[in-house]
């Protein structure tokens, strides 16, 4: 049907899917210019929904605060420059950025803590698995195709794609090892990568158009688990009889001993060491935080009629599975999930009132 519409009548569609994306952009804009939330803003929003971590959610919110209130100051006076004009305000824009390098285990709230920070600021944000650029059978895949993520993201609105945030996990599955089917995954990516976290100008391909997409208005940020890298740095403190816990004294030289490449790390100036979380922590995911697992089992039960609730002793037990099997917060959903399942399928429309789980209940369905 649209093939058959007037020259006239595209144009004029045309005209206004971009009058729609330029006011989206503005009101992003605004909404960065007008920004004004402190790290110690960010840091208590994040304490509603992050249990522990308390270090490196200061360092977080420290981060992505001055990024944004940097940008906005920026964008502000290239506006007036350019008599508003949202296009130009964001290619003609400079300001310096720090992305973050996070470091933990499974489970221990990275992923989690940056995608509730972009929320509060209003901006896109897409999580990308680094692991798919690390199989042996690397070919085609292109590291611009994060850009093509980050651009759904925003609604196929690219100037409200400049001012996103990605995450890249697991971005230690691509460092480099001594053995040749990894130099395509290993080293191949993080050359790729090492574009578009610096900052450039790219062109995306989506169907006939062409679109203009850059980063340096982007904020990278990349989290992995990094097993055995705190054996690196401890080595390197004991060969020059340094003291204290090896968080510390993270260098980039420990980065590229364990297969990153030093560029790219370089790009990464801001680290964050998040540490397990301990038996206690699990147990006050569940109790006290806003986006608390429990919670949607309580309220899926509630649409039954079906009042479930758990006992100190039995939410004590299931954080401590979580913690023997070491799939931090994100195990915890299959752990409730494994204890209520014969519940939720024999009870709805055979049982109304309350559920009440104890520790030994909870015991007998995990064994």
């Amino acid at each position: 049907m649209f093939d058959r519409l007037s020259e006239e009548s595209r144009r004029r569609i045309h005209e206004k899917i971009e009058q729609q994306r330029e006011a989206q952009a503005a009101e992003a804009i605004e909404r960065i210019v007008q920004f004004d939330q402190t790290p110690a803003d960010l840091k208590a929003h994040l304490d509603r929904f992050v249990i522990g971590q308390e270090k490196g959610k200061k360092i977080i919110a420290t981060a992505i605060a001055f990024h944004y209130k940097r940008l906005g100051n920026a964008l502000k006076q290239t506006l007036i420059d350019e008599g508003g004009d949202v296009s130009a305000a964001l290619r003609l824009t400079r300001t310096p950025k720090a992305n973050l390098l996070m470091i933990g285990p499974t489970g221990c709230g990275k992923t989690y803590t940056c995608e509730t920070t972009s929320g509060l600021v209003g901006v896109p944000f897409v999580v990308e698995d680094l692991t798919k650029f690390s199989e042996t059978g690397y070919v085609g895949q292109n590291t611009s195709d994060i850009l093509i993520d980050l651009l759904v993201s925003a609604g196929g609105n690219s100037h409200l794609a400049q001012m996103g945030i990605v995450y890249l996990d697991e971005i230690d599955k691509i460092a480099t090892e001594n053995v040749a089917y990894r130099d395509v995954s290993g080293r191949g990516v993080q050359k790729g990568l090492l574009k578009l976290v610096e900052g450039v100008e790219n062109t995306i391909d989506m169907g006939k158009e062409r679109i203009a997409l850059s980063t340096k208005h982007v904020l990278f940020i990349a989290g992995g688990v990094f097993d055995k890298l705190d054996g690196i740095v401890e080595k390197r403190m004991e060969r020059h009889g340094f003291s204290g816990t090896w968080q510390d004294h993270l260098l980039t030289e420990d980065l590229v001993v364990f297969g990153m490449e030093r560029q790219l790390m370089g790009r990464f100036p801001v680290r964050v060491v998040y540490e397990l979380l301990t038996t206690q922590e699990l147990q006050d995911i569940l109790v006290r935080s806003e986006d608390s697992p429990l919670r949607a089992y309580i309220n899926d039960l509630k649409a039954w009629d079906i009042d479930l609730t758990f006992a100190d002793e039995a939410l004590k037990a299931i954080a401590q599975r979580a913690k023997q099997e070491r799939t931090g917060a994100r195990g915890l959903i299959s752990i409730i999930h494994r204890v209520l399942f014969e519940d939720m399928f024999r009870l709805p429309g055979s049982h109304t009132g309350p559920l009440a789980v104890d520790e030994r209940y909870v015991r007998m369905r995990l064994n």
